[in-house]
């Protein structure tokens, strides 16, 4: 049993807190006897913290961590949209993110630990914890919808003004979000507490908002002063965390994702515990009820151990690099949901393959009949074969923020900076390289034959590090997203996984797809998701917030 429970377990069970039960509804907060000690400030910002979703808060579906792994490292079988873009304007604000009860949360808890009766240090922390979540809840609406409507302060029904008001430039709200963020730093306690938010956690995600915020303003073509301005902002946050000297690699890739409790580990920034009275379906979802394979393309971004690709061309192998073929006697049919094989794909490879792709067997999304290369990240091989029905919950903590991430931003916001040296890839990417048994990265490294034309080698590198250790937590399509290249998405290798020894033989009514190099198709033409368009690099606003509110303005495209 755990000792600590996470901020969201609380959040969950707040009927043990009297104090909040004693209370009026939170559009009644104007009464100068709640805002009256610390306890109760800390219970309201409690109600912030659902935007940590980890691996979801004790339902059947794996949070951040699952639902937001569309991209071109996985192939989803699943018509659902929450596996997709959107393809058409939602007629109402219902089920979509254009939603402002968390920003207007935030408002209230600033509003109120302003009047609060505590002491001053007290006051400015909850003023911090409130502008530390609103900079993120307003950030999850920008690079969501661009331009949007902000407010500082809570408002009411009666404030037609504000209701009514036009969307502000994204680059004003982005500026209003990184002074939120540089408060939270100068006012959130030094402490290394891993389950509340610190002053840690706002230089961490001050390194995270401003890199996607700068990339997205230089790659989109916003403002590219501002996107430098943001480069640089991350790249010192980036910095200043890594020089506290509270925070190293974990020498174990998968205990960060598959153990009972993170709360020491030196990696992890910020954690979102479970225990018996909240668990999550992760495992479930990710090893039993397959609802995506890798792809491809994803598999093939691995490193060998020397540091170079697996091709130095098309259809020239490395030296050391052996193609597996999936090859089996058996007849495959579609009741099946995993297969046991050996997928003898690391000899000479980058150590984490084991620890993210399932080496021991394949899967067979939604029972096609099609196999593909299945995840390992989230647990251990044991457990895997411990756990072998649907349903199953678990109580391994989630990673939200770790040192791994901030290394990353800081080697592509100095490389965007234009003042990378190798002295700053020794400090960031060749320690996670290290780790994973590879060799570290050069400044002079050669073009890859898998590199986009006009992208810079070193750059493309810096990426596919990110790709790799940051593989299935919630970055890659945001990533294609900021550096517009959501078009990947479109490439015929993301519909490909394993390579089908052809003698294979397979149940009649699986549709078997082969590409000219002997590559399964994922799936047929009429199951894939909707291709990517350009108009889709920002979300509809809902039809129904068009009407209500004439001075908003749809974005373009739709």
């Amino acid at each position: 049993m755990k000792k600590i429970i996470f901020i969201l377990t609380v959040l969950l069970v707040f009927t043990s807190c009297e104090d909040f039960l004693d209370i009026q509804p939170e559009t009644k907060f104007t009464d100068d006897n709640f805002w009256t000690s610390e306890g109760n400030l800390r219970s309201f910002s409690f109600g912030l913290y659902g935007v940590f979703y980890g691996y979801g808060d004790g339902g059947f579906f794996g949070g951040d961590h699952f639902f937001s792994t569309l991209s071109d490292d996985v192939m989803s079988l699943d018509e659902r949209s929450e596996f997709d873009f959107p393809n058409v304007v939602p007629a109402t604000a219902s089920g979509t993110d254009w939603y402002w009860g968390y920003i207007r949360k935030a408002n209230v808890l600033i509003e109120g630990a302003k009047k609060a009766s505590v002491t001053t240090s007290i006051q400015e922390k909850y003023i911090g914890v409130g502008r530390l979540f609103r900079a993120i809840y307003y950030w999850e609406k920008v690079r969501l919808y661009g331009d949007v409507p902000y407010y500082n302060e809570p408002i009411e029904s009666t404030d037609t003004d504000a209701l009514y008001k036009a969307r502000d430039s994204r680059i004003v709200v982005v500026d209003s979000i990184v002074a939120d963020l540089d408060y939270a730093i100068a006012h959130l306690p030094d402490v290394n507490n891993t389950v509340e938010v610190n002053m840690y956690t706002a230089l961490a995600l001050k390194s995270r908002i401003c890199l996607a915020a700068g990339t997205t303003f230089k790659y989109h073509n916003v403002d590219a002063g501002k996107a430098t301005e943001l480069l640089q902002a991350s790249y010192d946050a980036s910095k200043a965390l890594m020089d506290a000297g509270v925070f190293s690699l974990h020498d174990n890739y998968t205990e960060l994702f598959a153990s009972e409790d993170l709360t020491g580990n030196s990696e992890a920034i910020l954690v979102k515990q479970y225990n018996e009275n909240m668990r999550h379906s992760i495992h479930s979802f990710i090893f039993h009820e397959p609802f995506f394979g890798f792809t491809l393309d994803f598999l093939n971004s691995f490193l060998m151990t020397d540091g170079t690709p697996i091709y130095s061309a098309p259809g020239v192998p490395h030296a050391g690099y052996t193609e597996w073929v999936f090859s089996t006697p058996d007849s495959i049919y579609t009741a099946y949901t995993s297969y046991d094989v050996t997928v003898d794909i690391t000899a000479n490879r980058d150590r984490r393959i084991p620890a993210i792709i399932d080496t021991t067997r394949l899967i067979f999304l939604f029972n096609k009949g099609i196999p593909m290369y299945s995840p390992s990240k989230y647990a251990t091989y044991k457990l895997i074969k411990e756990q072998p029905t649907q349903g199953v919950q678990a109580t391994t903590d989630a990673p939200v923020i770790r040192l791994g991430e901030i290394l990353l931003n800081y080697a592509e916001a100095a490389f965007e900076l234009g003042t990378i040296s190798q002295g700053d890839l020794d400090n960031t990417i060749n320690l996670i390289r290290a780790r994973a048994g590879v060799a570290p990265l050069l400044m002079g490294v050669a073009d890859a034959y898998d590199k986009d034309a006009d992208v810079d080698a070193l750059l493309w590198e810096i990426r596919r590090e990110r790709r790799i250790e940051l593989a299935l937590e919630p970055f890659r399509k945001w990533d294609l997203i900021r550096w517009h290249k959501a078009d990947k998405l479109n490439e015929d290798n993301v519909f490909v996984g394993v390579k089908d020894d052809p003698n294979n033989k397979y149940e009649s009514t699986i549709e078997i797809l082969r590409n000219a190099n002997g590559y399964l198709y994922s799936t047929a033409p009429t199951d894939r998701r909707e291709l990517f368009e350009d108009k889709k690099y920002l979300y509809p606003i809902p039809a129904d917030q068009l009407t209500l509110n004439p001075n908003l303005v749809q974005n373009p495209g739709w």
